[in-house]
């Protein structure tokens, strides 16, 4: 497996300090590939303090889960379990994958959840290590909690000053999903929404055992929602429920449960509300294939007019906690078809996350250098070999019709009824359900260099 080698230094281990009479100060520590080794994001106290611990916890409870092993394998540990958090505009945001890819976490923190100043906006890695997880199971709200992200703020530790360092590597694969994750969520549609305590219920009766080899489909019935093993098209489809058990301490004090879908049922989102406070869980349709393989965003990658697009977009990107296509193409005076590929693509290259509950991505950028794309989406490199070594024959633009000769093989792309098609084993086996091959990228990138698709 490709890795890559990343050290992060922090200050001192995170921490949370039990002062006596004054509140526990929850201090994370961080590291940042930006200008400075120990930036201050944020400071300020919680306002639910035990809740917050609490979701706190479940990412890390998540990060450090693994619910798919590969055959002929050993479970290897993951060095890396440091969640990723952003700091905006008024958003705190903490996110993170299973050891598998197949389960994202994100919790967000708007405004309302604390009361403090966000004196810096960036994206960082946070240290999360025993003892202050451990501390964190304790936290109740009686006692309070400030959370501090940055080494600006923090305080010296009993037996003095000292710097941990940790070299760690950082896996493809998890970085593949954490960008790959951003596009099935913008192609979301919200599905069931029900009240807290039903949706408890509904979580206590799901099976125990794994249900990995066998998708279920939640539908709304009388009682409330249940699953089925039968497909009437509206509901939404998952397999192995011991990924959602992370929600079941949760939703006593959660408001609401919102469940998303993307239409060809390849990923789902489930969204816990607490007020100013949410998480959000999301399940690839597999937890043998994970996030890790999908290509959902391949096509706005190798189109060079969308890496142009994207380029402009990318300079209107300030640490926005939303950034709608329509405002930014009204900015830009652009067609929103346009800005939203190009926000496909940042999304892809690790610039953009994206808000469910908002509807609308929110910038932050993920620990990886942008030269890294190509090793992070191999179909793309190879794609774009096809086409430096003249491989794509264009028999026809519009509709798309091409032969691509890859490995003295010759594969046909064509367009039916509006969708790409190719004869290779690789579309035969997935019917695009994983994204683009590489002939049809590399047929799409001949087609929009011809002077014909103008």
């Amino acid at each position: 497996m490709l890795q890559f080698a990343h050290t992060y230094r922090y200050a001192q281990p995170s921490s949370l300090d039990q002062g006596a009479g004054a509140p526990p100060h929850l201090r994370l520590a961080t590291s940042s590939p930006g200008e400075f080794a120990h930036p201050h994001f944020f400071e300020g106290r919680l306002h639910q303090p035990q809740l917050a611990a609490q979701l706190l916890s479940a990412v890390h409870l998540l990060v450090g889960s693994r619910f798919f092993t590969p055959a002929n394998s050993v479970a290897k540990a993951v060095a890396l379990a440091d969640p990723v958090v952003t700091a905006g505009s008024g958003m705190l945001r903490l996110e993170g994958f299973s050891a598998c890819c197949s389960t994202y976490i994100r919790v967000d923190l708007e405004p309302a959840a604390y009361a403090g100043d966000i004196v810096g906006k960036g994206t960082t890695n946070i240290d999360f290590n025993a003892p202050m997880r451990a501390a964190l199971a304790q936290v109740r709200d009686a006692d309070g909690l400030a959370l501090s992200v940055g080494n600006a703020a923090f305080t010296l530790h009993t037996g003095g000053t000292q710097v941990v360092e940790k070299k760690v590597e950082l896996p493809l694969r998890w970085l593949r999903s954490m960008v790959a994750v951003q596009t099935y969520q913008s192609a979301m549609r919200k599905v069931f929404e029900v009240d807290a305590i039903p949706a408890l219920r509904f979580v206590r009766s799901l099976p125990r055992a794994s249900t990995s080899k066998t998708p279920l489909w939640v539908v709304a019935g009388p009682q409330g929602l249940r699953t089925t093993a039968q497909n009437d098209g509206s509901g939404v489809r998952f397999t192995d429920s011991s990924r959602l058990r992370v929600l079941e301490n949760l939703l006593p004090k959660a408001r609401t449960l919102t469940l998303f879908a993307d239409a060809q049922q390849q990923a789902s989102a489930w969204c816990l509300d607490f007020g100013a406070m949410r998480l959000t869980l999301v399940l690839s349709a597999e937890v043998w294939r994970g996030f890790s393989g999908e290509g959902q965003a391949l096509h706005s990658l190798v189109l060079a007019d969308a890496a142009r697009t994207a380029s402009a977009v990318r300079a209107q990107l300030h640490w926005q906690d939303t950034l709608r296509s329509d405002a930014l193409a009204a900015d830009l005076q652009w067609p929103v078809a346009d800005v939203d590929r190009a926000l496909q693509l940042l999304g892809a290259s690790g610039l953009v996350g994206y808000d469910l509950v908002h509807g609308a991505y929110f910038h932050r950028v993920l620990p990886l250098d942008l030269a890294q794309l190509d090793d992070l989406n191999p179909r793309l490199a190879d794609a774009r070999a096809l086409l430096q070594a003249g491989a794509v024959r264009l028999a026809s633009t519009h509709p798309l019709d091409a032969q691509v000769h890859s490995a003295d093989v010759g594969y046909r792309v064509r367009e039916v009824d509006g969708e790409l098609r190719c004869t290779c084993p690789w579309f035969a086996k997935h019917q695009g359900e994983r994204g683009p091959c590489k002939h049809v990228l590399a047929a799409c990138a001949a087609q929009a260099a011809a002077p014909t698709s103008h």
